[in-house]
Parts: structure tokens; sequence; C-alpha cells
């Protein structure tokens, strides 16, 4: 924990749909009852602030590295970033075990059939019918991180179970 108040990156990723930004949200929240330094970096909000709008694997890859510089100058000035962003690329997972300060990677994990079924935006429909491409998952392959922690999100109850074992995998009790 004493780590964590000198910054570092927790690094949530995972699948459309997952429940990645819905847990790093929440763990964000617990941890600013016992932080102060902690800040959040939404996937889709950054994309939007970087004016960066490609969908095709080179285009993630890149927003994906300036995501990860950016989360680096924010910890390398004592905050603690939490991230959710797809990112599923193990030049990306290399990159950030290289490069960040106190870095923990979250793999938020779902099966396909309850991702389908969760698919507010339409992509996986969408790619599954040939009416979008770019889709992570469907057309774009994605690497399964080695992370430091894996939580299963088929189902989305235990949510305060599942920001417990974070807290607790990061050295936070209760």
């Amino acid at each position: 924990m004493e780590e964590l108040e000198k910054g570092g990156v927790i690094w949530f990723s995972g699948l459309a749909g997952s429940g990645k930004s819905f847990l790093a949200e929440a763990l964000c929240e617990k941890l600013r009852t016992k932080l102060r330094n902690v800040i959040y970096l939404d996937g889709d909000e950054l994309r939007e602030l970087l004016g960066h709008f490609g969908y095709d694997k080179s285009s993630r890859l890149e927003v994906s590295f300036k995501r990860s510089r950016f989360a680096h100058f924010l910890s390398e000035q004592n905050m603690l970033v939490i991230v959710s962003a797809i990112s599923m690329w193990e030049e990306i997972y290399k990159f950030n075990r290289k490069n960040l300060k106190n870095y923990f990677e979250i793999y938020v994990k779902c099966d396909f059939e309850e991702l389908k079924r969760r698919d507010k935006k339409g992509l996986y429909s969408g790619a599954l019918s040939g009416e979008i491409q770019n889709v992570v998952g469907v057309d774009i392959a994605f690497d399964t991180p080695k992370a430091h922690l894996v939580i299963d999100n088929s189902e989305l109850n235990g949510a305060d179970e599942k920001i417990k074992l974070i807290l607790n995998t990061l050295g936070f009790k209760d």
C-alpha cells in the first residue's frame, strides 16, 4: 500500500462489455477513501480526449501506447492511475511491465456468449453479421494477458467481493 501512495498504475483489460470499466470505477471510488492520489482513465474517454478514433489493430495499438505513456507521466508525479481499456495485445503488456512503476494488471474475462447478451452498443451483433469491422474478439484477435489477477466477470453479481479481492491483492485490508 505504501508503494501506491508514491504512484503506480492499475491496468484493467478485457473485451468490450466484460465489466472492466464498472470494476475500475468501483475500485477507484474505494481507493479514494484510502488515498488522495487516485485518478481514473477510461479507455473511451481518453480516446476522445486524444482525438483518436481509428479502430483497426494498428490504431488501437497506437492509442494504447499513448495511454500507457500518459499513465506513466501521471504515475511519475505520484498519482495512482487506474486505467480501463481493451488494449489486449502482448506489445502493450510488455511495454507496461517494463515502463510503468508499481504496475498491476487485472484481466477481466467474460464468456463470449455473455458478452453478446450484454452487447449494448451492438458491436458483437454487428461484427458477427458483417455490418461492423474491427471488433476485438471477433475479427481482431487478442492476446490473453498473463495478468497479476484474473477476474471472471461472466456474472455481474458479486461486485463487492471482486473489489475486495482486488484490494486484498493490492495489500489493502479492511
